[in-house]
């Protein structure tokens, strides 16, 4: 694969000017990507493993499906995260910049955020049928038919990824990337999960002028759980939009403003990087605190590892169950 020498002197005169003063401050950067790296890498390798043996039986639904494939995603950001704590270890050193690294670290990152953002949509829907619709879910809903939209996720992710290679000027894909997978989405997003909110809050107060019964229980159960769940997804979300925004202001900045030459903007260049792995390092231990089966299967195999004999058993929804809700 040919790299366009258009594309490779935009990536280059992205580099900042003050090499000297930003010594100290790229050597606490190195540190701190090898950090997120090992923690993202770590975290989401454990976690898509856990997805992958299922010692409960209760990881084989939708919704899981989803959290597995962002798990992926987050992995490849770790991997990221390690190409360039390599590459400013490489300019620390003062061996110049790696241009063909810089490139594979571009390429993974987009593809990897692309994937995620695309999949982030893809749990709100999964969540919208599930608290609006949900005797249509496991009609609308299936094991294949996630699958298959995670294939379209992936082939997505890397077509658009690269067109800047093919001659699509880096200063339209980043604007047009930045708005239509940060800004519209995020509008998007925000609106689904509002009303997913309310209606499940609907849903609780309606169940408090019902009076005590089997059922009444089992539905307010159910409805704790999909409430659980929810509020993690939106928590994800949440902590997404933290983790882009520094980077979208960056790109402003980077073709809209004079500064961009300037001490300040070399450093937050930086910190506006390191800021996209802040999602990926945290998704992992959402999913381990705010879901009581991930968090039970996660112990499980981590008892499995030290060498003990455990039964699995879990002490929630039946499998059908499940399925039904996508949980």
């Amino acid at each position: 694969m040919n790299f366009t020498p258009s594309i490779i002197s935009t990536i280059a005169s992205e580099q900042p000017t003050s090499i000297g003063q930003l010594s100290t401050e790229r050597l606490g950067f190195i540190i701190l990507d090898f950090m997120f790296g090992t923690i993202i890498t770590v975290g989401n390798a454990f976690l898509f493993i856990t997805i992958y043996r299922d010692p409960c039986r209760c990881l084989r639904s939708p919704s899981v499906f989803l959290i597995a494939n962002l798990s992926v995603a987050d992995f490849f950001m770790g991997i990221v995260s390690y190409i360039r704590a390599v590459e400013l270890t490489y300019f620390y050193c003062g061996f110049g910049d790696l241009l063909v690294l810089n490139l594979i670290e571009y390429f993974i990152g987009a593809v990897s955020i692309l994937a995620g953002v695309s999949t982030l949509i893809a749990m709100s829907y999964d969540r919208y049928i599930a608290v609006i619709k949900p005797f249509q879910y496991p009609q609308k809903i299936t094991n294949t038919r996630v699958k298959v939209v995670i294939a379209v996720i992936w082939i997505n992710a890397l077509v658009m990824c690269v067109l800047p290679i093919a001659d699509v000027k880096k200063e339209n894909f980043l604007l047009a990337y930045c708005y239509s997978h940060f800004v519209i989405p995020s509008f998007i997003l925000t609106a689904v999960y509002a009303k997913i909110y309310k209606m499940v809050a609907h849903q609780r107060q309606e169940l408090k002028d019902v009076r005590a019964s089997l059922t009444a229980a089992n539905k307010r159960k159910q409805l704790e759980r999909e409430n659980r769940m929810v509020i993690t997804f939106m928590l994800i979300l949440f902590i997404f939009y933290l983790s882009f925004a520094p980077y979208f202001i960056h790109v402003q900045i980077l073709y809209f403003c004079s500064c961009r030459n300037s001490y300040a903007y070399s450093v937050y260049r930086y910190i506006a990087n390191e800021f996209l792995s802040v999602s990926s390092t945290v998704d992992p231990f959402m999913y381990a605190w705010r879901l009581p089966k991930f968090n039970r299967s996660l112990f499980l195999c981590f008892r499995r590892w030290r060498g003990r004999n455990v039964v699995a058993v879990w002490n929630g929804t039946s499998s059908n169950q499940n399925r039904a809700t996508g949980q």
